[in-house]
């Protein structure tokens, strides 16, 4: 029996609408009401279309809180959070390094967009190995089960990589939009994508 797996980014937070740093992890940043009000449409969708028998999300505020949204409003099937599933660690570039970025460091990371560390912290190449044992492991204790993984925007590139295993100078050509749905089907080795970065829901009041 295939197991789905269904991937959403947070709802818009705080650091989400300050774009004038990089805030990378920025485990203060909570939902504003507007991340509340995409979670809530999504869990809808997700109760006509594809009800999830648990949920699994980074343990930072934004991504917990969104899961709790969903959960609350699909009848609280559980939640795991997970601290192997947090945002890409941009360093020393936290909350100081202004957009956009200087044009050598946009070459540095043009040359190798997976092995490129930010700000001293981590690569996509980190994150996907850090992420990978999270994720193989709920897919292997709930086969035939359909899993909503709450994640941020650079750990749905990675994980989509870790599925998929596409070219790694391609890790950075995938739009991750808050609240947006990915779905894949299938079973390990074997992922087929259904769905990718759909918002269609979110055009709600």
């Amino acid at each position: 029996m295939a197991t789905t797996l269904l991937i959403t980014r947070h709802g818009t937070s705080e650091h989400n609408l300050d774009t004038r740093v990089f805030m990378g992890r920025s485990p203060r940043s909570r939902l504003v009401e507007e991340g509340r009000a995409q979670a809530r449409r999504l869990a809808a969708r997700l109760a006509r279309e594809s009800r999830p028998d648990r949920i699994v999300c980074s343990s930072l505020p934004r991504t917990a809180e969104t899961a709790e949204i969903i959960a609350a409003a699909l009848g609280a099937p559980p939640v795991v959070a997970e601290d192997g599933l947090w945002e890409l660690d941009k360093g020393e570039w936290e909350g100081a390094m202004p957009r956009p970025l200087p044009a050598a460091i946009l070459a540095d990371i043009r040359r190798d967009p997976f092995g490129f560390r930010y700000g001293n912290g981590e690569s996509y190449r980190d994150v996907v190995r850090r992420l990978g044992p999270v994720v193989d492991r709920h897919i292997g204790a709930h086969p035939g089960e359909t899993l909503l993984f709450v994640l941020h925007g650079d750990v749905i590139r990675a994980m989509l990589h870790h599925l998929l295993r596409f070219p790694e100078a391609h890790i950075e050509r995938f739009a991750t939009d808050p609240c947006t749905l990915t779905e894949f089907r299938g079973e390990p080795e074997a992922w087929v994508l259904h769905r990718f970065n759909d918002g269609c829901h979110l055009a709600g009041p």
